[in-house]
């Protein structure tokens, strides 16, 4: 976590240097996707409210944000804003030309993460190429989308405003759920002093591509004439009538399972098996939210540089565990006896008088002349049912300097439970854009595939919530009696897609702080109340361990030094143990 807060501030302090502004408070922050500050997006952001008005906009993303495909929109937004805070900015910072030609460049040669909406980037990739003095091709009607995003610095902030809204009404009518306090009056044509004449604004609100679809458009289709043109409402709803929109988010949402399945492996279900997980896991807090269940096996046909830093990872985390080979099998020994001896103690057989059994010689005249029936010594061995366990590694950006070290411990659990012949499922979850993704290491019958938790790679955010509720309905699916999940985190959920909060306010919040750790901690307290026991392994700083405290209560471990790894994770598996 320490990483991403230093990216964080440093974010920040970009944003201060560009508005001037130390008091702002920035909503957006733009990371690459290692995880590391982007200095050009970061200055755009500050140069933004520097030079226009930022409550203004503010409320222009409040008011997208009733739709539910709100990031969409404000991509778009920021494509706009992007190339008039440039002409504004450039005769300020000579430096910004410089910065923009090698934004523009990482965005012709596919160096920043896709945005998981098509239209954006072919929007994006030819305004960069327009930047760079490139030719573009494209089809005619995404030019003309372009041309009007394109504002020049002359515009103010309102006029900024009216022109997002009239292309949004033109090409990508809003699907608003209205709210107690609209946004639409405050914004309205009135309010933002639009003097038009009644025939132009009906021209600038008619819809050009009547009954073609955003697909259909893309693949040069040709435009319908301006007479065959219905107003805005009409278009409206004969786009709900042929259900276009419906059509447009499920081929985004398809392009957002490619782009997951290329950068994160093949799925191990089928879409039709996903979709029906999603139906029971991605509601409440985590609605509109998918799931990717992968073993992180990559397509040999597609080179990324993901792929490359996860293999050299695997790397690293391999050479780490063999330079401290001696201190790690100790540690696997040490907790291995642990568990077993555990285990004995509570198998251990006990014996008591009985009717039948081995009978006790010195007790036998007791039956002849005290009818005395319990003569005999029985013997019996506890029988607690079968025990197997998951482990969940938080391979979220927050532990980009502990991969080495998180990788081990998870080995070392593992081997030791291996060793005592309980069954252990091991996997890792990360977050990326609205997509949970859980990488199965290895399975409960994979006995010799513990090596393959050292293609442990963190990147991304982490959405708890959802990984724990996903990896506890995956265990109560199996047939053993008592199931045990050992979650090695550090308890801080972060996830900027947010969760909606429900009623007829749309708004998102940010899944971080409080509303992450309530969420988690929910899902523990569900997972606990079926009778399944979840532990934790803390992984994080101390700043930290208050909100482990909180999703996890005193079945927590926080480990200090290495070398008290195995007494400390012992214990809390021997007090599990011993209570079931």
């Amino acid at each position: 976590m320490e990483t991403h807060s230093q990216e964080k501030k440093r974010a920040y302090n970009i944003i201060w240097n560009a508005s001037e502004d130390y008091t702002f408070r920035p909503e957006f922050e733009v990371f690459d996707d290692r995880g590391e500050v982007d200095l050009y997006w970061n200055f755009i952001v500050g140069a933004v409210h520097k030079y226009y008005d930022y409550r203004q906009l503010q409320e222009f993303f409040d008011y997208v944000k009733q739709d539910s495909d709100h990031p969409f929109y404000e991509e778009l937004a920021w494509i706009s804003l992007e190339n008039c805070a440039y002409e504004k900015g450039r005769h300020d910072r000579p430096v910004l030309e410089d910065l923009r030609r090698r934004a523009s460049e990482r965005v012709f040669h596919n160096e920043y993460p896709e945005s998981f909406y098509f239209l954006i980037d072919e929007l994006k990739k030819a305004h960069f190429q327009r930047a760079l003095g490139i030719q573009t091709q494209v089809s005619e009607q995404v030019s003309s989308i372009l041309d009007k995003l394109e504002f020049d610095a002359s515009l103010t902030t309102e006029e900024i405003i009216q022109r997002l809204l009239l292309i949004i009404a033109e090409y990508f009518p809003l699907n608003i759920v209205p709210k107690k306090k609209s946004f639409f009056k405050p914004i309205s044509l009135i309010r933002i002093n639009l003097h038009l004449r009644e025939k132009e604004i009906g021209r600038l609100f008619r819809k050009p591509f009547t009954d073609v679809s955003l697909i259909s458009f893309l693949f040069n289709k040709p435009k319908e004439s301006e007479s065959n043109q219905d107003t805005l409402g009409n278009s409206a709803i004969q786009l709900k009538k042929n259900g276009v929109w419906r059509k447009i988010q499920e081929q985004t949402e398809t392009r957002q399972r490619e782009t997951i399945h290329n950068r994160y492996g093949a799925s191990l279900l089928a879409e039709t098996q996903t979709r029906m997980l999603e139906q029971v896991l991605c509601i409440g807090n985590h609605k509109d939210c998918h799931l990717h269940i992968t073993r992180g096996d990559f397509d040999p046909k597609i080179e990324s540089e993901y792929k490359k830093d996860v293999f050299k990872q695997k790397e690293k985390n391999l050479k780490h565990f063999k330079q401290n080979f001696a201190s790690n099998n100790n540690s696997i020994n040490q907790l291995t006896n642990i568990i077993k001896n555990t285990m004995l103690i509570q198998f251990e057989p006990s014996t008591y008088q009985a009717e039948t059994g081995l009978i006790m010689a010195g007790r036998v005249w007791k039956s002849l002349y005290l009818d005395e029936k319990n003569v005999f010594l029985k013997t019996t061995r506890d029988d607690i049912g079968s025990v197997s366990v998951d482990i969940l590694l938080d391979a979220s950006g927050s532990q980009i300097n502990r991969q080495e070290i998180l990788s081990s411990e998870g080995y070392i659990i593992a081997e030791s439970l291996k060793r005592c012949h309980i069954p252990v499922r091991v996997l890792s979850y990360c977050t990326y854009s609205n997509f949970t993704i859980l990488n199965l290491f290895r399975d409960y019958d994979e006995e010799n595939k513990n090596d393959r938790i050292f293609g442990y790679h963190a990147s991304g955010c982490n959405r708890d919530g959802l990984a724990l509720r996903t990896a506890l309905h995956m265990m109560a699916k199996t047939h053993y009696d008592h199931k045990i999940l050992i979650v090695l985190s550090d308890g801080k959920p972060i996830d900027p897609y947010g969760i909606s909060a429900g009623g007829s306010d749309l708004d998102l919040n940010f899944y971080s702080d409080k509303v992450g750790v309530n969420d988690a901690a929910f899902e523990v307290r569900k997972g606990r109340q079926s009778g399944m026991s979840i532990l934790c392994v803390f992984t994080g700083q101390d700043e930290d361990l208050p909100a482990a405290k909180k999703i996890y209560g005193n079945d927590l471990a926080c480990i200090k030094s290495p070398e008290k790894f195995a007494d400390i994770v012992g214990i809390l598996i021997r007090n599990e143990l011993r209570n079931l």
